[in-house]
C-alpha cells in the first residue's frame, strides 16, 4: 500500500516538474491522488469480503479476518509467485543500493569538484592579492620557496636570512655577501 502511494507520488512529483509554469495547487492535487487511490483500495477490499461471504455462507467473520483468511489461501495457493516476490524484493533492494551508492559517489564527485574550483580560486586570489597589490612574487632557490618583491632592485634578505639580490631586468640572485 505504502509502495503504491509512493510511486504515484513518485509520478505525480514527474508531473510536477513537467508541467511546473502553472498555478496549481499541487499538494492538494497530490492529497486527492493518494485519497483515490485509498478508495480504490478499499472498494478492492470491500469486493473481496463480500465474494467470500457469497461464496462461503460466512456473514460472522470481520472484513480484517476475511482478508488475512484470503491473503493465506493465496500464499498457499500460489508459493512461487510469493517466492518470486520475495527475489524481486530482494533484487529491488539491491538496485536501490547500487542507486544510493552510485548517486553518493556523483555528489561526492560533484562536491570534490566544487571544492577544487573554490581553493583554485582563492589560490589565484592569493596569488593576485600577493603580485598585483603587493608586488611580491614567490622564488624558488634550492628547494625552498621564497616571496620577495617584485622590481626592487638591491639586497633583499628572505624570512629564514637568505640574502637575495635583484638586478635592473628583475632577475634575483642569491647572495652568499
Amino acid at each position: 500500500m505504502k509502495a503504491i502511494k509512493f510511486c504515484l507520488f513518485a509520478i505525480a512529483l514527474g508531473m510536477i516538474t513537467v508541467s511546473s509554469a502553472s498555478a496549481q495547487d499541487y499538494v492538494g492535487m497530490l492529497d486527492q491522488m493518494i485519497a483515490d487511490i485509498d478508495q480504490q483500495n478499499a472498494a478492492r477490499a470491500q469486493f473481496i469480503v463480500n465474494s467470500y461471504r457469497q461464496q462461503t455462507g460466512d456473514w460472522n467473520s470481520s472484513p480484517q479476518q476475511i482478508l488475512a483468511h484470503v491473503e493465506a489461501q493465496s500464499r498457499m495457493n500460489n508459493p512461487q509467485f510469493y517466492n518470486n516476490l520475495r527475489q524481486r524484493e530482494a533484487m529491488f533492494q539491491q538496485q536501490q543500493a547500487q542507486y544510493r551508492q552510485h548517486a553518493n559517489a556523483m555528489l561526492d564527485n560533484s562536491f570534490n569538484s566544487y571544492m577544487n574550483r573554490s581553493n583554485m580560486q582563492h589560490q589565484a586570489h592569493q596569488d593576485y592579492v600577493r603580485q598585483s597589490i603587493w608586488e611580491r612574487d614567490n622564488y624558488d632557490w634550492n628547494g625552498n620557496t621564497y616571496e620577495l618583491p617584485n622590481y626592487d632592485p638591491g639586497f633583499h634578505e628572505a624570512y629564514d636570512g637568505t640574502t637575495f639580490y635583484q638586478d635592473d631586468d628583475g632577475d634575483y640572485y642569491h647572495w652568499d655577501g
